[in-house]
């Protein structure tokens, strides 16, 4: 071979060189400037998410809130129908007190109603009484008010025992 050639084959390589060098470089920066551009994407997209997160953790936060609200409401009411439900029944009893009172001192009293309004005393203190829920108690001491207040209207003027009379009683 001769010089000559031997010459054009070196010359030919190192631009065949070159040639894959730059390719190679040029490739290199394209795949890094579409990096570049896919983590960009990826940084808008996070903040995009960041921005529902926080979102969902602000309204996360005022349900919380308004539950924590509607259970102090809740504990408050329950605290009102307990003072109004004791209320009640410290007003039965002063019903039952009274009516015992004027059963005493009335002496056409129906002892009828006296023994029954001890058997409800006594079935209020038997063990399932304590069983009853709140709202049980208070309908059970309103039918009780309502039944005593019949008896009282009763002995303000209608007949009894059938004796025909009209209002007659020693007050």
């Amino acid at each position: 071979m001769d010089t000559g050639t031997l010459v054009l084959i070196i010359v030919l390589a190192v631009v065949v060189i070159a040639v894959v060098i730059v390719a190679v470089v040029i490739g290199r920066r394209k795949k890094a400037e579409v990096n570049r551009h896919r983590a960009e994407e990826l940084r808008e997209k996070a903040a995009e998410e960041a921005i529902g997160a926080h979102q969902a953790k602000a309204e996360s936060a005022q349900a919380e809130a308004a539950a924590l609200q509607a259970e102090v409401e809740a504990n408050r009411l329950r605290r009102e129908a307990e003072q109004h439900a004791h209320k009640a029944g410290e007003a039965h009893e002063r019903v039952e007190e009274h009516l015992r009172h004027a059963d005493k001192l009335d002496p056409n009293a129906n002892p009828e109603r006296t023994r029954n309004a001890d058997r409800t005393t006594d079935a209020d203190r038997t063990p399932d009484a304590g069983r009853m829920s709140d709202a049980d108690r208070d309908r059970s001491n309103l039918a009780e008010g309502e039944r005593l207040t019949r008896d009282r209207s009763a002995r303000d003027g209608s007949v009894r025992d059938g004796s025909g009379r009209d209002g007659d009683r020693n007050l």
